[in-house]
């Protein structure tokens, strides 16, 4: 009988934030959102800044994460990202207030600066955390 669940890890360089056994996990990836089930394909891909959403026995989870690595394996997912937040975890308003500051500091900014990339990622981010706190607020 095939296994129903998966191992998921969720990973930054300081710390684990999340090691759970899931039934189904959904995640941004660089090129669209992908969702994995238990006996999916082998593969490893960049991710987006986004939120990812897994289920487990207690329900549906969401996490914010940065950009990174997704590696997909038919028992486990692990992914690797700069920043990661639990959905709970997250100041809506600070998020908020992030997401303003760096579009203030990218003003102007044109893609030619070396700094372009830095800002477009910190946005990035504050947008994925406000959308992933905002989905569990509404609940």
């Amino acid at each position: 009988m095939e296994k129903q669940t998966l191992q998921l890890d969720i990973l930054t360089p300081e710390k684990q934030v999340v090691s759970a056994t899931v039934k189904f996990v959904a995640a941004p990836g660089a090129e669209g959102e992908f969702g994995v089930l238990p006996g999916h394909t082998d593969f490893f891909t960049l991710l987006k800044s986004g939120n990812v959403v897994f289920e487990d026995a207690g329900g549906s989870h969401h996490v914010a994460v940065s950009r990174g690595y997704a590696h997909v394996r038919a028992e486990a997912v692990s992914i690797l990202v700069e920043n990661a937040e639990k959905a709970e975890d997250i100041d809506i308003e600070r998020a908020k207030k992030d997401m303003e500051r760096w579009e203030q500091s990218c003003a102007g900014v044109t893609s030619e600066d070396p700094n372009f990339e830095i800002f477009q990622a910190k946005i990035e981010r504050a947008k994925a955390r406000i959308e992933t706190a905002q989905r569990v607020a509404h609940r």
